[in-house]
């Protein structure tokens, strides 16, 4: 992964933009560094950026870090430390740690383990996969120039030392997929300074996010999904300037997402708090500059007002509110919502709308028409009545739409894309309903 600077902030360039862009840097004679200016001038020049969020990849090439080259020689105090890992280790089935032997004293050529060439301390080490089991021993706070940490898909049991908040200069945290990995994510963890991405999805956290969570000033990637993280976001989120993709889904999130989350993550484009219990946003998000994405499926938001604010945010394309339990006339907040600007668009984001399986009553707003560039709109099974509005004929830009298990009825704007949906897009319900691709009207 590349990153460019683009209106002072730091964005994060894909290699699969860059070879899209024709500019594979493998096919010219030009140095990287003029490969990756072109590319700016020309993602400047869209207004926008593919972005490729950092991930727990094992590709060392997008660690983003430069070991010094040379012939490692091992610490002492690094090879003592991964010693006490695997002494805590119960069971390794694929002999992954069979050459981390105390007689073997150079470290750096075990399994798993990175040094950098001049001072021969540990920079990563990288287990993932390997159905390893035991704990996670605190003795691997030991290894201080720790960058990268990934220990994914193994089967530890117990909890996070929170001597690993001591890992200052690490940058990538990666414990995703350990069900049986427990207990509170430690306060120490505002410790972690140098740390970009931290991925501790599908595992069995519990308890409240630690308020030190926002001294992380260099997290940009964020995965919570899947666990059972419990009680408010903390107000610290807001001092979190860099982050810019935050999976917070499948937990046990509760109240309102605070003011202070709306003024300070001014780098935020996707948001996914679905299958939580927060039931409101705040009511001004207009900082949230870059914000594209939001989803808040199965939350109890009750109103529609609850989250008015999303419709300030002035980019926001790809809005996810189903099952929300969402009451009363069609919320206001759509027909304020700014038109998905295609130029600005990330390629993760899909311009949509999706409020199914809600209780919204009332009409559909004709001003929903004029979010011309939506590619999906889902309102089914709500109980809405009366007529598509006519002004629905401007979604020229559709290639989902689902009104079905409603009360609505006349006729069906006869334009492309609406004559050209299956029949499912508007039955069962909506009795009334007459035209493509239903029956004529009488």
């Amino acid at each position: 992964m590349h990153t460019l600077l683009h209106s002072s902030a730091a964005i994060p360039v894909s290699s699969s933009t860059i070879k899209k862009m024709g500019l594979d840097p493998r096919k010219l004679s030009l140095p990287r560094w003029m490969v990756l200016a072109v590319v700016l001038l020309l993602v400047s020049g869209r207004g926008s950026c593919d972005v490729d969020p950092l991930d727990c990849g094992d590709d060392e090439d997008n660690d983003g870090i430069v070991s010094t080259p040379g012939v490692p020689v091992c610490s002492s105090t690094d090879r003592n430390a991964l010693l006490r890992f695997k002494a805590s280790i119960s069971s390794d089935p694929n002999k992954v740690l069979h050459n981390w032997q105390a007689s073997r004293h150079n470290c750096c050529d075990w399994t798993g383990v990175t040094c950098d060439g001049a001072t021969g301390r540990v920079v990563r080490l990288k287990l993932p996969n390997q159905n390893l089991k035991g704990r996670l021993d605190a003795g691997l706070s030991g290894l201080s120039y720790l960058q990268v940490l990934i220990l994914d898909n193994n089967d530890f049991t117990g909890s996070i030392p929170a001597s690993f908040g001591g890992f200052g200069r690490l940058q990538r945290l990666c414990l995703s997929n350990i069900p049986s990995l427990s207990g509170p994510i430690p306060e120490s963890f505002g410790s972690l300074k140098s740390l970009q991405l931290m991925d501790l999805r599908s595992n069995s956290l519990s308890g409240p996010l630690p308020s030190s969570f926002g001294m992380m000033s260099n997290l940009r990637n964020l995965h919570l999904y899947g666990n059972k993280i419990s009680g408010p976001i903390p107000p610290s989120f807001g001092l979190l300037s860099q982050l810019y993709n935050c999976d917070l889904s499948n937990n046990r999130f509760s109240g309102r997402v605070p003011d202070a989350f709306a003024f300070g993550l001014t780098a935020l484009l996707n948001l996914y708090l679905n299958d939580n219990k927060i039931t409101g946003l705040p009511k001004d998000m207009r900082n949230l500059t870059r914000l594209q994405w939001i989803d808040l499926s199965n939350n109890p938001l009750m109103t529609g007002d609850s989250v008015e604010g999303i419709a300030t945010a002035p980019l926001i394309s790809q809005i996810e509110m189903s099952s929300c339990k969402i009451r009363g006339p069609f919320p206001a907040w759509v027909s304020r919502l700014p038109n998905p600007d295609f130029t600005l668009i990330s390629d993760e984001v899909t311009p949509s709308l999706n409020l199914a399986n809600n209780a919204i009553s009332g009409r559909l707003p004709r001003a929903l028409g004029k979010l011309t560039n939506l590619e999906y709109v889902n309102l089914q099974n709500n109980l809405l009545r009366g007529p598509i509005p006519a002004s629905f004929a401007k979604l020229q830009s559709l290639r989902g739409f689902n009104v079905s298990y409603n009360q609505l009825s006349g006729k069906i704007p006869q334009v492309s894309p609406f004559t050209t949906f299956d029949k499912s897009a508007y039955k069962p319900g909506n009795p009334g309903l007459c035209g493509l691709p239903l029956t004529p009207c009488k």
